[in-house]
């Protein structure tokens, strides 16, 4: 990919996506390991390294507290390698989406204190458990959240370290991470300071795993994040992780790595054992060696995960039977225990609207928000007011309430106001008269990977006829489109009335290429047409 002219139509695409000039384009596309900045200008960071080395060089009693899903995980695994190369035993809890608790219990830090630990490591949770903070604050334990969510931070006990954008103002480069990319600029710090380790392996150059949890947690691919995803992708070939490397030959995923391999055919698998109650599973396989050990884990997670897709297209098949005008507000009889996250997911982008889906049990109703993109709680008081415990990030939710707050919570729902913004429709027109082999792989080759923040291009082309539709198994749709005497097939992937007539119209649309045995196809992906817009896949 040459870097001293970009195309003219890269620097459109760009330029329409809010990129102001060439240096931020080039900054954009070219960015690489040496563009990373320093860990230390993340507010807290170095506080916190000191803070964590003073407690190793004392040999103080530390513990670890992570989420259960990839990203707390990935952030887990990357302090204990760091640990563990340094000839430390840190013990550890993971969250499991089985017991759905969104808090650190207070009697957990009481059980800290009394078997004598005096700092704990909280990595992509904790800042918005003030009252167990409290706490630790009143026993005398100190603690470095690392956490991405948003919290609450007018409430937060002083004597804590907050690893968080949402506590300080934090550039827009780093202000995305996710919970494993915030751990792994700690890692880079506290390597910085305690250099060496087991053979004078860096835990920082393990670029794959903040590139799973960036894709796991679905984190704009923009700033540093960009950066992880294609280093990442880069070494995931080469992993030095035995069950990682194992997974890829177990499930034939083959060089050059995709995102969309990792997001639909590792990460779906990874946190599944998490989905029922069993996280530890996935981080023994990313620490683990040997090699038969390995295979029974990756067996395990298979099996685990094959449940998984059962139980939640079970799931799935009876809301679609016994759906109706619910505005979107999902309570069942039924367990969801562990998958009312999937499952809301899975609806809100099904219907492009929010929902919330929960369950009632033991008297306490709980369950998980999810909204589409471009949805955002416009006012959220009414419904927060009901909750005994609320976190997440912007678009997805976990939450616990007493079931006495049912109807209350179900008209506060129905009340909602949502802040929405209106999608793109498209980044630059581009005839498909002009679309050429070469021009499609200069697409792809400066722009991916593609995500959240950084979407596979748009275009528009204006004047063409759409002739001989057929439709395939399910909702997709075949069709040729026509302008003048260049014409392409293509694919539709909505249930919408689309009218085969010489009448012409405008199309929204992203070209791809098939080669095969050196030979180049070009069709066309539709999203939609002149005053009709539908949802954009990736």
């Amino acid at each position: 990919m040459a870097r001293d002219k970009i195309p003219v139509l890269i620097q459109e695409i760009l330029t329409a996506r809010g990129y102001k000039n060439e240096e931020e384009i080039r900054s954009f596309l070219f960015s690489g390991i040496s563009s990373l900045s320093d860990p230390f200008a993340i507010p807290a960071l170095k506080q916190a390294t000191e803070m964590l080395a003073d407690a190793i060089s004392q040999e103080k009693k530390i513990f670890l507290y992570g989420d259960g899903d990839v990203d707390g995980i990935c952030a887990v695994f990357l302090i204990l390698s760091f640990m563990n190369g340094h000839g430390i035993k840190t013990p550890f809890y993971l969250t499991h989406r089985l017991d759905e608790n969104y808090e650190i219990e207070t009697s957990f830090i009481n059980e800290l204190k009394e078997t004598g630990y005096s700092i704990l490591i909280t990595m992509d949770c904790g800042i918005s458990s003030i009252t167990a903070l409290e706490q630790a604050e009143k026993v005398g334990i100190k603690c470095i959240i690392i956490d991405h969510h948003i919290g609450f931070p007018q409430q937060l006990p002083r004597s804590h370290i907050y690893i968080n954008p949402f506590v300080d103002k934090w550039d827009n480069h780093i202000r995305y991470l996710s919970g494993a990319g915030i751990t792994f600029k700690f890692i880079a710090g506290m390597e910085q300071l305690l250099p060496g380790g087991v053979m004078g392996k860096k835990v920082s150059d393990m670029f794959e795993v903040p590139c799973l949890a960036t894709l796991a947690d679905f984190v704009p691919l923009t700033g540093e994040n960009r950066i992880f995803v294609k280093e990442g992708l880069k070494k995931i070939p080469f992993t030095s992780i035995n069950g990682l490397q194992y997974m890829l030959n177990y499930y034939n995923i083959v060089s050059p790595i995709s995102t969309r391999d990792i997001i639909m055919k590792i990460n779906p698998k990874l946190n599944s054992p998490g989905r029922f109650g069993k996280p530890d599973i996935t981080l023994e396989l990313l620490l683990e060696n040997n090699m038969s050990e390995v295979e029974k884990l990756v067996e395990e997670i298979d099996t685990i995960d094959r449940e998984r897709y059962k139980t939640v297209a079970k799931i799935m098949k009876e809301i679609d039977t016994t759906s109706d005008d619910n505005n979107g507000f999902i309570l069942s009889e039924n367990d969801y225990k562990g998958l009312s996250g999937i499952i809301a997911s899975r609806l809100s982008e099904k219907y492009n609207r929010p929902f919330l889906v929960c369950y009632e049990k033991n008297n306490i109703i709980k369950g998980s928000i999810r909204t589409p993109e471009g949805y955002y709680f416009h006012n959220t008081s009414e419904l927060k007011k009901y909750m005994d415990e609320i976190g997440g990030h912007q678009n997805a939710v976990g939450f616990k309430c007493s079931s006495v707050y049912a109807d209350q919570l179900r008209n506060a729902w129905d009340a909602t106001e949502w802040h929405t913004e209106e999608p793109k429709t498209y980044d630059c027109e581009l005839d498909i008269q002009n679309l050429t082999p070469r021009l499609i792989k200069e697409i792809f080759q400066y722009l991916e990977p593609f995500g959240k923040g950084n979407p596979v291009p748009v275009f528009l082309c204006r004047d063409v006829c759409i002739k001989n539709i057929r439709v395939e198994n399910g909702p997709l749709k075949r069709c040729w489109i026509k302008k003048k005497e260049c014409l392409f097939e293509s694919i539709i992937t909505d249930n919408i009335h689309i009218p085969v007539t010489e009448e012409k119209t405008d199309i929204y649309y992203t070209p791809y290429i098939k080669e095969s045995d050196g030979l180049y196809r070009i069709f066309l992906k539709i999203y939609g047409l002149k005053n009709h817009r539908f949802s954009a896949g990736g």
